[in-house]
Order: C-alpha cells, then structure tokens, then sequence
C-alpha cells in the first residue's frame, strides 16, 4: 500500500500544470463556497438576532383577547405577580412590561397609522437594543412633558424632525376618542424599515395618564439567558400563571422560525451545488489522464497489476487533488470569514433600503460554527470519491493486449 501511495503522488506530479490548474479550482471554489455560506449565515443570524431583540424577545405574555383584538383594556392578569416570578428567575436575562394602543399620528399636513407603545425606559434598554436604534436625538431626556421617539421611515414620510410637535389620536378605556400633543425627543433606524413606519414610543406613565388607568400591561416580552430554555420556561408560565397567552419566538413568527430552521439546509445545499460542480471537473480531467494513459495502465495490468490496484491508484490521485485544493480553499475561506466576521462587509452601496425592507442590516458579519468544517470535509471526502469512480471502472475495462497496442 505504501508503495502504492508513491506511484500515486508521483503520478499526480507527472503534468504540474494540468494537477496545478485543478488545485487552484478546487481551492478556490470552495473558498467562493465557504464565503457565500458565511455570508448568507451572517444575513440570516444578523436578521435573526436583530427580530429577537428589536420586536418578539423570547417570550411574550398577552390576555387571550388581546390577542384577538389590540384593545388597551385587555390587560394581562396578575401582571405584578408575573414580573415578580420572572424578576427573581435566574434563567431570566430581563423583561420589559408594555402598554400597547392602535391609534393615529398626525401633523399639520399628514396623518398616519401607528402602533403606540407605552415603556420604561430602563427596562426596554436592557430588554431590547432599542436605545442603541437610536440615530438622532435622545432617550426621552431633553423633553419632559409628553416626549415620543419615532422610526426614521415614518419621520421621512411625514416630513419629522427632532424638536416637532404631533398628534397622538387614540381610544381609551372607555372607548372615549382622546388626543393629545407629543414632542419628537428621538429617531431611531433598525434593520426593519416596515417596523420603523408603524411603532412609536412614548413613556408609559404618559400613556397611562392619557388612557384613564396606571396599571394596564398588555404586553410582557422577556428575554432569557439561553435561547434553549424557551420551551421550559414558557411552559412553567403558563402553569404558574394560568387565564394568560403565553407565546415563545416561534409562535409570535413563525416566518423567523422556519427562517431559522430552513437556513442551514439552504447553506449545505448551496455548498453542495458548488462541490458538484467541481466533480464535474475533477471527472472531466481525470477521464483524459485516463485516455492519456491507456497503454500505461495496460502494461501495469499485464505485468500483474490487479485492478484493485489500479482502481485503488486512480482513487488515490485524485483524492490527493480533492484534498490538496480543499485544504488550500478550506484555510483561505476560514482566513478570509475571520477577517470579515470582525470588520464587517458594507452592503449600504448595494441598495440599503431594499435590504431594510427586508429586514436586513446593511453591514453583514460573515458566520460559520465549527460543525459546518467538519461537515465539509465529509462532504469533500465523498466528492474524491464520487469523482474517481467512473474514470476508474474505465480504467478497470480497458483490454491490456489492446492498451498495449496503442500508441
């Protein structure tokens, strides 16, 4: 077998151009593959993450009925009770208790639909990335008497700036229509733009005072330590605290859940897509050292070469290929997803508001885990294989009396 090994490496040497060329194909188009898949995974993690934070959390707590229909008087039962019991969890990373009203915001010229959220400030800062959204402005300090923080798409579709005055028009618990006047302190900017053009924030002790009650939670969003105690915990709460809905991720988006569980199939696909392409390759390549060695092989099989032999070389070779380029393209791909991962790839060129409506940010940070590596090399090993089969069963029917013959 040893020996076997030499005449094999030996042979991929015989045309340094020719095994070169492959190589350098081999590398470089799993070093596109390696980047795309970290570019796509980055995509979908940074989407992912960004929903998580900035709209759903991990779970959310709601009256049945407020779920049906968004009315503020259908608060959540035994609030103060619940937020104790999550307070002192320590699978609990924070929470954030909300006052949700559907209403309108209108200017001197525009008007426009609008989700209205009541918060704390120090709750939805730790609870979601919401201050860090924030791209103008400040977080509810330079006013004091009624300040509201709205998203930069629907500043820019009704002409909003810091410092202007607006309308808030909205039900109360009475079903009373009530507005009152609202001063912009801040303008945020996430990753979705179809949520900057509907959620408005304001503080909810003025939201509060405005709908006729102090204690109305609507909404409770917490946020866990570990994405994987979701289930557990959520279903501890809703034996703890029975007469509430209580929905993790998955069931407030479903969308973001299939998302996540459908990415990793789409990326192994993509890569295998690439590898199949260059076995392709790899069989074209070593079909003409076949047909270019006929009277070679027919020599080494009528001196007693058995063609296990000569299928077992044949495999050899261009395993070696396979792996030499695979290396080559493995440590420039993992190089340049590091070099990425860090910096960031500017995308804002390339169309950032189409990327926003989507949801997507425009920096990417290219992403890949430890397993996708180990799940490449099997799948490069069984592209070695796949590749040498076929030239090798020609190999195996070729006549040595024959092969002998030609020139």
């Amino acid at each position: 077998m040893k020996t076997l090994i030499k005449i094999s490496w030996r042979n991929v040497w015989r045309n340094k151009a020719r095994s070169i060329v492959i190589i350098l194909a081999t590398g470089f188009g799993l070093w596109g593959g390696i980047f795309a898949t970290a570019l796509m995974s980055g995509m979908i993690q940074q989407q992912f993450d960004s929903s998580i934070r900035n709209q759903v959390s991990h779970i959310q707590i709601h009256n049945p009925e407020f779920v049906k229909e968004k009315q503020a008087e259908y608060s959540i039962h035994n609030a103060k009770q619940i937020t104790d019991f999550i307070e002192n969890n320590e699978k609990v990373f924070s929470y954030a208790e909300r006052t949700l009203v559907s209403g309108m915001l209108a200017t001197a010229s525009m008007t426009s639909g609008v989700e209205l959220y009541g918060i704390y400030k120090s709750q939805e800062e730790i609870t979601t990335s919401f201050k860090d959204n924030l791209i103008e402005g400040d977080y509810f300090e330079s006013i004091s008497r009624n300040p509201v923080i709205i998203g930069k798409s629907l500043a820019d579709k009704m002409n909003i700036s810091i410092g202007n005055r607006i309308i808030l028009t909205f039900q109360d618990l009475n079903g009373d229509i009530t507005s009152a006047a609202f001063r912009v302190c801040g303008i945020y900017q996430t990753s979705n733009s179809m949520n900057d053009g509907r959620n408005v924030f304001v503080k909810n002790t003025d939201l509060a005072a405005l709908i006729g009650s102090d204690d109305i939670v609507n909404e409770i969003a917490i946020l866990l330590h570990n994405i994987d105690n979701v289930n557990a915990f959520s279903e501890e709460l809703n034996s703890r605290f029975s007469g509430n809905e209580v929905r993790t991720w998955y069931h407030i988006s479903p969308d973001l859940s299939f998302m996540n569980e459908f990415s990793g199939m789409a990326l192994m696909i993509l890569l295998i897509i690439i590898l199949f392409a260059l076995a392709f390759g790899l069989l074209n390549t070593m079909l003409m050292t076949i047909f270019e060695r006929t009277r070679e092989l027919g020599v080494l099989m009528s001196v007693g070469m058995s063609k296990l032999r000569v299928f077992t070389m044949i495999l050899l070779e261009t395993s070696f290929l396979v792996v030499i380029g695979s290396v080559f393209g493995t440590i420039i791909g993992a190089l340049t997803v590091a070099l990425t991962s860090r910096r960031g790839i500017d995308l804002s060129g390339f169309g950032a508001e189409a990327m926003s409506e989507f949801g997507f940010d425009s920096v990417i940070y290219p992403t890949l885990d430890n397993m996708f590596y180990l799940n490449l090399a099997i799948l490069v090993l069984i592209t070695a294989i796949l590749s040498a089969v076929y030239p090798a069963r020609k190999a195996l029917k070729l006549n040595p009396a024959d092969a002998v013959r030609k020139e």
